[in-house]
């Protein structure tokens, strides 16, 4: 498995959020529901994470990064994780479409590794194969996961995902072994015993 180097090409794009990808590295994201936290819980914690970013240009050597994820990226997960919003992900039915979306160019675009799909939102680890595009495989996940979801009837949040998404390139062989662990007990972590689905590559 392929690392993130600093010292190598580094393709950025930019929505909201500046994006990161460097080859096959192995990529984690996370993307969530469109109400999943209410303004006053987000407003704040973005101000702070702009300011952030203003007095910490990028490149970020490991320990810039680690305060980043610290501040930022964790509190993020730590509202996710207290069930904001409509949690339409709870419906297996829903959740099923997602998964589908994830496994339908496994091994032909990119390379799952590890999925948790929680309540209202999804984590997911995997590799992009050489020349693809995560701007666009994210596309392909929430763009058509969305429209199956309203087209099924299953769902009547309109936008239902959030536009953008947090990635994270990984760094070591310790740094994969960590958030595979964190997708692992996500669920656990919060004492949630079922409305999420848990994918591991063996």
């Amino acid at each position: 498995m392929k690392f993130f180097n600093p010292n190598e090409e580094i393709e950025k794009t930019i929505h909201k959020l500046q994006h990161w990808q460097q080859g096959e590295v192995a990529v984690f994201v996370s993307f969530r529901l469109a109400d999943s936290l209410p303004r006053e819980v987000l407003e704040p914690l973005l101000s702070a994470r702009d300011a952030f970013l203003q007095a910490h240009p990028q490149p970020w050597d490991e320990n810039t990064e680690a305060i980043f994820h610290a501040q930022f990226s964790d509190k993020l997960d730590e509202y996710l994780d207290a069930g904001h919003g409509s949690c339409a992900l709870r419906d297996p039915r829903v959740a099923q479409v997602v998964a589908d979306r994830f496994h339908h160019f496994d091994e032909q675009r990119y390379r799952l590794l590890s999925y948790i799909i929680m309540p209202n939102h999804a984590h997911v680890l995997f590799t992009l194969h050489d020349g693809e595009s995560l701007p666009d495989t994210l596309q392909g996940w929430k763009g058509v996961s969305s429209r199956l979801i309203h087209k099924m009837g299953l769902c009547k949040l309109n936008p239902f995902w959030q536009p953008d998404y947090f990635d994270r390139l990984i760094r070591s062989a310790e740094h994969f072994d960590t958030v595979r662990a964190y997708v692992r007990e996500n669920p656990t972590k919060i004492g949630l015993k079922s409305g999420f689905v848990l994918w591991e590559r063996r």
